[in-house]
Formats: structure tokens, sequence, C-alpha cells
């Protein structure tokens, strides 16, 4: 990748992370917001696809969610159509070893 699109890519990545409009973001900063924009319309052309979600982690919100207890945390593996349900009350340390284990299961 050349030099200019590197600081391109870096600067409208921090214009998306900032929340401005384009205008905002590139007042007083040398380029205008048609720049930015050009840059962003082209870089965005090169990107690969987004990656596919796999699974959502969702809490329910009340005992009669699909007969989860409340405070469950639910884990949908989408495509393979498996849902998992950890008790609210699991510590951090045990949900993160079966996000680890999801992780590595092949696709």
């Amino acid at each position: 990748m050349s030099e200019k699109k590197e600081i391109w890519k870096q600067r409208v990545a921090c214009w998306r992370a900032s929340g401005e409009t384009a205008k905002r973001y590139s007042a007083g900063r040398g380029w205008s917001a048609g720049t930015l924009l050009w840059w962003s319309s082209r870089l965005g052309r090169e990107a690969p696809p987004p990656a596919v979600r796999l699974a959502q982690l969702v809490r329910s919100p009340a005992p009669h969610d699909r007969g989860a207890p409340a405070g469950a945390i639910i884990i949908e593996l989408l495509d393979a159509r498996v849902r998992i349900t950890v008790d609210g009350g699991a510590d951090r340390e045990a949900v993160m070893a079966v996000l680890a284990l999801l992780s590595k299961v092949e696709r």
C-alpha cells in the first residue's frame, strides 16, 4: 500500500471513530470534506467483505425468554443453530472459557 493511501486510511478510520460529520472533522486539518469522503469511498470499495457473524451474546431480560432464567447469558451459534445458556451467576472466567472453546470450533 502506498504511503499516501496508508495516510488516508488512517485519516478515514479516525474520522469514522470520531462520530463527527466529514465537514466538521476536516475543518482546519488541511483537506476538504469532499476529499475525505472520496478517500472513504475509494477505500471502502477495496475493503474485504464484512465478516459473517457466527454467534451473538444476549442477556435474557425476563424468566420467560425461551425458558432461560432471568439474568442468564444466552450464546447462540447462528450458523449451527446451537443455543447455550449460562447461568446469570456464572463468573466472568467461566463465560470467557465457553467463548474461547466456541471460537475454536471448526466452521
